[in-house]
């Protein structure tokens, strides 16, 4: 039997070139499959995709794919992960730079409700089941701000995992209403990240004070009035998109000092009581 690996003078162990082909040719297909069912159902016009429609798009076999996903709701959890994961890394330049936990976790839940406002297809993709399990980057930087709030006495919580999971099946609720549709998308957002906090011990001022920097603080990213690059979703808003997020009220929240453009960053602090 051929070895997986070659041994060389003076190296390290060389990998077989046969099983990283293989490695390469599975990676592939398994991406070929999730590229498919994403056009499936964004496609969509009557009723409910099924396998079928997915590997006729994909041009494979059944048995390709049930080598790869046992049922289309696998295929659609890894679709919601994927997505969830892009976009926690899309927001990092503007949300990492972030230091105090109340003002990320502000900004954090306020900037996955606008992406369902902007971007419908995304919003149907990323709420599927397991979309936001315990192993996603969303989960963990909301746990990781939920602790550290927890421990500098800003959020007052009993366990934090617990609240993690509570508030991702209410942000998860969010994205679909705003995916569907609400009379006042940016009330409606004002108010779920109001509820958020009030739901993590945080007084009513001081919640309404995060709300408002976090809407000034995503108006001065969105109009491109800090260094922080933005997502092509936040570059491609259509024009009444643009009209209801950078509507007047670009001054800081009350006794918040302005964003440094220099850092991308608001200052500290600026949204406890």
């Amino acid at each position: 039997m051929a070895s997986k690996t070659t041994e060389t003078a003076g190296s390290a162990p060389v990998r077989d070139h046969r099983v990283e082909v293989a490695e390469k040719k599975r990676v592939l297909m398994r991406t070929r499959l999730v590229d498919a069912t994403m056009r499936v159902f964004a496609n969509q016009s009557g009723p409910p995709p099924v396998i079928d429609d997915v590997i006729r798009e994909a041009k494979v076999s059944r048995g390709t794919f049930y080598n790869y996903f046992d049922s289309l709701d696998d295929v659609l959890a890894v679709i919601g992960q994927d997505l969830s994961n892009q976009m926690t890394t899309d927001i990092m330049p503007v949300y990492g730079v972030l230091e105090d936990p109340l003002e990320r976790f502000a900004v954090g839940f306020r900037l996955f409700l606008t992406r369902a406002m902007i971007d419908h297809k995304w919003a149907g993709f990323v709420t599927r089941t397991d979309a936001w399990a315990q192993d996603t980057l969303v989960d963990k930087c909301m746990s990781a701000d939920l602790e550290h709030g927890k421990q500098s006495g800003q959020f007052h919580l009993e366990d934090v995992q617990v609240a993690a999971d509570f508030l991702k099946g209410a942000s998860a609720h969010g994205i679909q209403a705003l995916r569907r549709g609400v009379d006042d998308p940016v009330a409606y957002i004002d108010a779920s990240v109001r509820m958020a906090l009030i739901s993590l011990g945080c007084t009513r001022t001081v919640a309404d004070r995060a709300v408002a920097h976090a809407s000034s603080y995503l108006k001065a990213w969105i109009g491109g009035k800090l260094t922080a690059g933005r997502p092509q979703w936040a570059v491609n808003m259509n024009a009444r998109q643009a009209q209801l997020l950078l509507a007047p009220d670009d001054a800081p929240a009350a006794g918040a000092k302005p964003a440094r453009k220099a850092r991308a960053t608001p200052a500290k602090n600026a949204a406890r009581d």
